[in-house]
């Protein structure tokens, strides 16, 4: 079974408009679907900074409580404090890399 060159002209036509069609409309998709999942990472990110913000206080209590009742030495729980701001520090740094990196332009 032949099929016409003017029916597969015609296919032909219909596959190009329907691939235009779809790689213009998939410019706005791709532009509202990455403000989602940029918002979603924020929002993970702040989840994140919050837990990790919650159980860094928590260990600081634990060692203030651990040196009120003379279980640690003091200079042990400022080395903990000074642990517990590195590893704020470094997040906080991280993100400032990353925030630069996304602005980076290569034109």
């Amino acid at each position: 079974m032949k099929i016409s060159t003017a029916s597969q002209k015609a296919s032909l036509a219909k596959n190009a408009l329907l691939a235009t069609a779809l790689a213009v409309a998939s410019q706005g998709a791709m532009a509202a679907g990455f403000d989602d999942v940029s918002n979603m990472a924020t929002t993970i990110r702040t989840g994140i900074y919050t837990i990790v913000g919650v159980v860094a206080g928590i260990v600081v209590l634990w060692q203030c409580f651990e040196g009120a009742q003379h279980r640690k030495q003091w200079g042990d729980i400022l080395i903990t404090c000074l642990w517990v701001i590195g590893a704020a520090a470094s997040i906080a740094f991280v993100t400032y890399l990353w925030t630069k990196g996304g602005s980076m332009t290569f034109s």
